[in-house]
């Protein structure tokens, strides 16, 4: 009965031995680490750096820069949105946005009976935003394709694709609301906003009366129907752009209303929509010469030094803006034996202080690519790193858009990337709405673009 119990106070004997041997090399450990302490830490590794090569921090928003506005095309193929409508801007002048679409029918082999009679023929588009005036009225045209959209050509702002002359909206008016109002369309309550366009009653026979093989196959069915042109004449003022959610298959419709001779009383419905798979694009036409002054100058008469007051972006196919930084290359030179090391930089871009309003507001984000020497462009370096760092958004409280671009003008300045400037564009302009107006380098009101450098100098 002892034994154990002599077992374990042996055991607690040596625990508390090793215990006073670990604490006294540690009392003497720390001793140690104290009088190393008292050694100036400077002097590590002075035999292995040259006493004359010290890092010296400096700040500069005084960087030329040099910008203008230019006119863009983009594709806009399969993009998110469709748009339609017309604007009047005061500043950019007409706009007018369509689109181009393909449908599909909802079910093979539709059969539509022996004595088909319809009603009516609605092109039903979901609402998904409005840019601008929601008050003005918009006439709207719809006009059959005549020829096919191809699914490997590539479709820009300015592409068409020919059609017949016939209205069949007959300049169908309407005014785009947000509002989810209950609309009761048949036996269906829509609880999201629609525009809802009448469409001509021989169109809607012409639908009927495509031979019942056609409803095969979506491609033999686009033989038959080769899709619609939609669009909307310009505006005398102010004037909006709808944002329609083409793909969104249960709003956005062509919806045949009918019925069978044999049974009246029974209503009946077919309707076709737009997928993936099918093809559209976004058509946009501008005339800039209804625009400002200063725009008209800048933009189509060559006065390109006219973007160091104020220069310009729209999205649409519409204006970008391209910026350069003539002397940075030789930045360095100016150093003697200087090396410069960028701790960052920040391309500041202002808002001049009326352009905003209640109509036109700001992007919400813009982006910003490099050119190459072909006028191609490419990705910045510092995009990689994330949007959180590499800035773009709208800063509705000091009307600014920051870009972090640390590391192109690190490259920049050693001759290690391509000096042919930046292209300062709209996010999403394929498919979004916007326009802005920034301050160039050189206004007169005091808020200006510039680039802030925080920037080393290691002397070698």
């Amino acid at each position: 009965m002892s034994y154990p119990f002599q077992t374990k106070q042996s055991t607690m004997r040596t625990y508390h031995s090793t215990a006073r041997i670990g604490l006294a090399l540690m009392i003497g450990t720390l001793a140690l680490a104290l009088f190393s302490c008292k050694k100036t830490p400077s002097t590590i590794g002075n035999n292995l750096i040259d006493g004359n090569n010290y890092i010296n921090a400096y700040h500069t928003d005084t960087v030329q820069v040099a910008c203008h506005s230019y006119c863009d095309s983009i594709g806009t193929k399969n993009v998110r949105y469709a748009l339609l409508g017309g604007m009047n801007d005061p500043v950019f002048g007409l706009t007018q946005a369509g689109f181009y679409t393909q449908f599909r029918f909802s079910s093979s082999g539709q059969y539509f009976g022996t004595a088909p009679v319809l009603d009516s023929v609605v092109l039903q588009l979901s609402l998904a935003n409005v840019y601008g005036d929601t008050t003005t009225w918009q006439t709207v045209h719809v006009y059959q394709l005549t020829d096919s959209i191809s699914s490997s050509e590539t479709y820009y702002s300015h592409s068409t694709v020919p059609c017949s002359l016939i209205d069949l909206a007959n300049g169908f008016g309407f005014r785009p609301h947000l509002k989810n109002v209950q609309l009761v369309v048949g036996s269906d309550t829509l609880t999201q906003p629609v525009i809802r366009i009448p469409l001509s009653q021989e169109f809607g026979q012409f639908l009927m009366q495509i031979d019942s093989s056609a409803y095969q196959t979506p491609d033999a069915f686009k033989n038959f129907f080769k899709g619609l042109c939609i669009t909307c004449d310009a505006v005398g003022q102010n004037g909006s752009v709808s944002s329609i959610d083409l793909t969104n298959n249960s709003l956005t419709l062509l919806q045949l209303y009918y019925h069978d001779a044999t049974t009246p009383q029974n209503a009946l419905r077919y309707y076709y929509y737009v997928t993936s798979d099918d093809n559209f694009f976004n058509h946009f036409d501008h005339d800039y010469t209804q625009g400002s002054p200063d725009l008209v100058q800048q933009l189509l008469q060559g006065q390109t030094q006219l973007g160091q007051e104020k220069t310009y972006l729209q999205s649409m196919g519409g204006i970008r803006t391209r910026i350069t930084f003539p002397n940075l290359t030789h930045w360095a030179d100016t150093l003697g034996h200087g090396h410069i090391l960028v701790n960052e930089a920040k391309l500041i871009l202002p808002a001049p202080p009326d352009i905003d309003s209640l109509v036109f507001t700001a992007p919400p984000k813009l982006v910003l690519i490099g050119f190459k020497e072909d006028n191609t462009t490419y990705i910045l370096p510092d995009n990689y790193e994330g949007e959180n760092y590499f800035g773009g958004s709208y800063n509705a409280a000091s009307r600014t858009v920051t870009f972090r671009i640390s590391e192109y003008i690190g490259k920049l300045i050693l001759n290690k990337t391509e000096n042919h400037g930046l292209s300062l564009g709209i996010d999403g302009a394929s498919y979004n709405p916007y326009r802005w107006v920034i301050n160039g380098p050189e206004a007169t009101e005091g808020r200006r673009m510039k680039l802030e450098v925080t920037y080393s100098i290691v002397n070698e």
